[in-house]
């Protein structure tokens, strides 16, 4: 788990999000291309979600969805909050003969 920062975040931010400024995304895309996020947000539950969408700051920044980086070639910088997707487990919620949701 990465130290949330305490830079330019927010107090919500940097209270309670693992939460970095100016972050290599190189290990997230698939040829490990330099790129970086201006935030980024290690996701670890969905009171993380709600805490990103209710922080006055990254409430309001286009967001960028990231999750494990398959088949992802960053070829530039993402100016944009990057939820980087680190949610463990599968739950179903509901299951149809033709798809599990």
């Amino acid at each position: 788990m990465h130290t949330p920062s305490a830079g330019n975040s927010s107090p919500v931010s940097s209270a309670l999000l693992d939460l970095e400024r100016g972050a290599s995304l190189r290990e997230f895309n698939t040829f490990g291309l330099p790129a970086t996020a201006s935030t980024l947000v290690h996701v670890h539950s969905e009171a993380d979600v709600k805490r990103v969408v209710n922080d006055p700051e990254l409430g309001r920044a286009p967001k960028f969805i990231l999750g494990g980086g398959s088949n992802l070639v960053l070829t530039q910088d993402v100016e944009r909050c990057v939820l980087k997707v680190e949610i463990k487990g599968i739950r179903l919620l509901s299951a149809q003969d033709d798809a599990w949701i």
